[in-house]
């Protein structure tokens, strides 16, 4: 069992950087990161930029902390600062610098002096102590850093429930090695427990700092096509894992996140022996924090003991593309992991095979125009 976990909440309702230079100076402290963990070393810092969108959508990043974190670094004589980060779809230097752009990266980067990985090398890691998954490709800024700092948006997620610090390093996987991975964890559960095994690699061969920016979250069918809601909070810990947990509360996900019951299983964090340090966070819960439609509610849960589980897969909420909104761009078609959707020959919009859809909602979350939505089983809906 871990240590004591402390995880540190502060107020802030504004996107200034000067101010969340402030916080995050503070919570360092209050984390007990003093400069001697920081000098000299070579840091990464690692946004969640999972596709080219306006930070005002909610759905990445915000350049304020970029900026930030970066100037929080070079005070506490860091020796090199740069961002990392695999977005969805391929990994190369344009597509790189395409995204930097849009979820201004690029400019809260210059303004720290913080630099931009362009670089499109990976390496093999094995992590025998993996439950699910026992090796990853990591792109290679993770693999010769000596601090990694995990800056996460916290979000719904029409997979995952939420996603938040433990789900962030998935972005350390290359371009589309990621739909690969959905392809061979097809089973949420089976997913989550990689993505546990991932985020335990990470902490376990690097140190790390986690931050979560819930200034603005994501809720509904995140992390992408949700809606942004205020939470006005912003929070840290060395624990990823208790971290999530913290954040489950926050927005009222406590016991629905996978990735949080399996890594209190794993006996990763202790929820006993988290200490929070800064705000009261019962005076900062957000009240209907919307789920994402994708969750299985009570009826799918209880239909999950019959027949397999195939009366369950008849009435499970599945994507669904609008073909007013589809501008037949086929990002939905290159991003699914199993090759379920094809374009139809007469209208050409895509059209998806739901016999072998897995259910992982990369077709949603990566989709440019808000195309693709979460529809439920209407009976299932009029029952819930």
């Amino acid at each position: 069992m871990e240590k004591e976990a402390i995880v540190a909440v502060s107020r802030c309702d504004t996107y200034d950087s000067d101010k969340i230079y402030r916080l995050l100076k503070k919570q360092f402290c209050e984390l007990g990161i003093s400069v001697d963990k920081i000098s000299g070393k070579r840091v990464v810092i690692k946004p969640n930029l999972v596709r080219k969108m306006d930070s005002r959508m909610a759905g990445t990043t915000h350049p304020s902390f970029i900026e930030a974190v970066g100037l929080l670094l070079w005070e506490m004589g860091a020796r090199s600062v740069t961002v990392g980060e695999s977005p969805g779809g391929p990994y190369n230097e344009s597509a790189l610098r395409s995204v930097y752009s849009v979820c201004g990266i690029d400019e809260a980067a210059k303004a720290a002096n913080v630099g931009l990985n362009l670089e499109i090398s990976w390496k093999r890691r094995e992590y025998l102590s993996g439950v699910v998954a026992k090796s990853f490709n990591i792109i290679d800024p993770f693999n010769d850093c000596d601090l990694i700092i995990n800056i996460c948006k916290l979000k719904s997620h029409g997979m995952t429930m939420m996603s938040a610090a433990v789900k962030n390093y998935f972005g350390t996987i290359p371009g589309v090695e990621k739909f690969e991975m959905h392809a061979r964890f097809p089973n949420m559960s089976d997913f989550c427990g990689m993505l546990v095994d991932l985020c335990a690699m990470h902490t376990k061969s690097c140190p790390c700092v986690n931050i979560v920016d819930a200034v603005v979250g994501m809720e509904g069918n995140g992390p992408t096509n949700g809606t942004p809601k205020k939470i006005g909070v912003i929070l840290a810990s060395e624990n990823p894992f208790a971290l999530d947990h913290i954040c489950a509360e926050l927005i009222g996900f406590e016991n629905r996140v996978e990735t949080d019951k399996i890594a209190m299983e794993r006996a990763l964090f202790d929820p006993e022996k988290i200490k929070l340090a800064g705000e009261n966070l019962k005076e900062l819960r957000v009240d209907n924090f919307k789920a994402p439609d994708s969750e299985k509610v009570p009826l799918l849960i209880w239909l999950s003991g019959f027949m397999g589980g195939r009366l369950m897969r008849l009435f499970e909420p599945r994507p669904k593309i609008d073909p007013k909104k589809c501008r037949k761009c086929g990002e939905c078609v290159r991003s699914c992991p199993k090759h379920t959707i094809s374009f139809e020959k007469r209208s050409g919009i895509p059209s998806i095979d739901y016999d072998k859809c897995i259910k992982c909602f990369c077709c949603q979350e990566l989709c440019p125009h808000d195309a693709v939505k979460i529809r439920q089983n209407a009976i299932v809906r009029l029952i819930h």
